[in-house]
């Protein structure tokens, strides 16, 4: 009984661990005409490149709907978790509106480096 108390506690705190790290803190500006989307990728793979190119033709598809357009800096890590880092450190200097981190590395580094850039 103990046991599955601890458990059920467990769950609910890492419940709203999980909402609360997803929540964002900032919204997108619904009346710009252009944005701007960092991708970085821990590393060319076909998997992670046919992940990035559906995400990039959704997004465009959906933005070219409501008259706007985007543009992509897209950034591979080149397997180094590290240069990951480095790479979104670049997009938010730059103020990119929107970071896809594409593999595990990728998303660590990009929620170390920001709150206020939706990933």
């Amino acid at each position: 009984m103990k046991k599955t108390l601890v458990a059920l506690v467990l769950l609910v705190v890492f419940a709203l661990g999980i909402l609360t790290a997803c929540t964002p803190t900032v919204k997108i500006d619904p009346n710009k005409a252009e944005y701007t989307v960092g991708i970085c990728q821990l590393i060319q793979h076909p998997a992670l490149d046919a992940a990035t190119e559906g995400f990039k033709d959704g997004l465009t598809k959906a933005l070219q709907a409501e008259g706007r357009t985007v543009k992509f800096d897209e950034q591979n890590g080149q397997g180094e978790p590290d240069m990951c880092g480095t790479i979104v450190n670049t997009f938010v200097a730059k103020g990119v509106d929107l970071i896809l981190a594409n593999a595990t590395a990728s998303l660590t580094a990009a929620v170390s480096a920001t709150r206020n850039i939706p990933i």
